[in-house]
């Protein structure tokens, strides 16, 4: 599902905050969420689940980045929620498509934490980290277009 809201919308509800640029921090979860990308492609023949949750993870770190690189970050509630439909204003239409399987993804992860023994195929799992590793390609452009 694409979210419709804008900054100003997620601003006045309270989801997001400015906050001042830090590029130390926005690299460091660029940096990261490529870790997070390696990890989830190393573990993919050991743990399917692992290596979708490390494929989630990269993708929040990224969203977290191009969050911070606009001068905001979120607040406490619904931070993972909040992140996709950030995501989804900076990506814009021509990416509905990828940011609803961010989205997916966001909602199959929450059921592995909290439903226990929910399946997770390894074919699931390659596809979390395709759909990941483009997402964190698009948003490290982003980023580095925004301020090289």
């Amino acid at each position: 599902m694409v979210y419709r809201e804008t900054k100003e919308e997620l601003v006045r509800q309270g989801l997001i905050k400015p906050c001042p640029l830090d590029h130390n921090e926005i690299n460091n979860l660029m940096e990261r969420a490529r870790i997070d990308l390696k990890t989830a492609q190393r573990n993919i023949n050991e743990d399917s689940e692992c290596s979708y949750n490390y494929a989630y993870n990269a993708m929040l770190r990224a969203g977290l980045a191009l969050m911070f690189s606009g001068g905001y970050r979120p607040d406490v509630r619904g931070k993972h929620l909040t992140v996709v439909k950030f995501v989804s204003i900076g990506l814009g239409q021509e990416h509905n498509t990828l940011v609803n399987s961010y989205d997916y993804m966001r909602r199959k992860r929450h059921h592995l934490i909290y439903e226990p023994g929910l399946p997770c195929s390894k074919k699931e799992a390659k596809d979390a980290i395709d759909t990941a590793t483009r997402l964190v390609d698009i948003i490290d452009r982003l980023i580095m277009e925004k301020n090289p």
